[in-house]
């Protein structure tokens, strides 16, 4: 397959779209954020990367926690927003209804379905990015979107969570239908060796 040469373009995709909680200036602040990463299961580590002199910045750096929110299609619109408008200007605190995080207070969305309550472990600057590193201390999700097996609760499908994916082509995108069982399709391919 013939290749065309783009440049230095971060071409990673879909991106999961999120809303980044903090507390600044002691008010609920949501910053739409792309640049959200998993870094590890166990230890559960996560990581945001936002613009060092953005609002939401301020009060991660601060208080060294913030909140990592799912927004839904439903949400599409407010979320945008939150990507569009500086908390600088606008208070961002009246956009959701809220809950603190049990173990260190940021703002909590109640409408995502999925929320996690997140302590930074470390905080690098590279240009003009701020990357902070967290550990998830708690995973919120919503009753609805649990269901009970014989492992235990378990998190719906992403069809029903319904998450706002990202492109580097500056569109919105939803999820599709699964397509297979991870560390079991390997299975019929090794077999076929």
């Amino acid at each position: 397959m013939e290749k065309v040469k783009l440049g230095a373009v971060p071409y990673i995709y879909p991106i999961p779209i999120v809303l980044v909680g903090a507390t600044v200036n002691g008010r609920a602040n949501y910053a739409e954020v792309g640049d959200c990463a998993l870094m590890g299961i166990r230890p559960a580590l996560v990581c945001v990367s936002l613009g060092k002199d953005h609002h939401t910045t301020q009060g991660i750096d601060e208080h060294e926690a913030f909140s990592i929110n799912i927004p839904t299609q439903r949400m599409l619109a407010v979320t945008d927003y939150c990507g569009i408008a500086s908390g600088k200007d606008v208070d961002k605190s009246v956009l959701f209804e809220a809950f603190p995080g049990e173990h260190t207070g940021v703002p909590m969305i109640q409408d995502c379905p999925v929320g996690l309550e997140c302590r930074v472990k470390e905080a690098v600057q590279i240009e003009h990015r701020r990357i902070f590193i967290a550990e998830v201390l708690e995973c919120y999700v919503s009753a609805a979107f649990v269901t009970r097996s014989d492992r235990g609760p378990q998190i719906a499908e992403l069809s029903r969570l319904d998450p706002i994916l990202y492109g580097l082509d500056n569109r919105y995108y939803t999820i599709g239908a699964p397509t297979g069982t991870g560390y079991r399709e390997g299975a019929s391919y090794r077999n076929a060796a």
